[in-house]
């Protein structure tokens, strides 16, 4: 499997600028396709989460950074996670996105408390 391509979200985490921002784009479809039913995003979100964290975990070892800006596959999964609770319209997909994005970008406390955990983890779970 071509972890590389899972956690750049197809390379879109190449982006020279904001490619958090621009891999996050890729869960909207996501969010718009599955969103309208909470147990469709647990569903496909659970399976989605651990292979973020098994991609993640190979994005770690090959640049040996902590939390590799071009791992997207946690801004994806994330934003995808976050219609659990909400209806896929779009003005919630528009409202989410910005939201997901300072929340991701500030990593106010809890939040940040998430980037402790161990390896995959601590970069996945932080957007979740």
């Amino acid at each position: 499997m071509n972890w590389e391509l899972i956690a750049t979200g197809f390379y879109l985490g190449r982006f020279k600028y904001g490619p958090g921002t621009v891999g996050t784009l890729l869960g909207v479809p996501l969010a718009y396709l599955f969103g309208f039913k909470w147990w469709l995003v647990l569903l496909l979100g659970i399976p989605l989460y651990l292979l973020a964290v098994k991609s993640a975990e190979y994005m770690l070892e090959l640049t040996r950074e902590k939390d590799p800006e071009s791992v997207v596959i946690d801004e994806i999964v994330g934003y995808f996670f976050s219609f659990l609770w909400i209806e896929p319209t779009l003005k919630m997909i528009v409202l989410a996105f910005l939201v997901f994005r300072v929340l991701d970008i500030l990593k106010p406390f809890p939040i940040s408390l998430f980037e402790r955990l161990p390896k995959g983890h601590g970069v996945v779970a932080d957007d979740v």
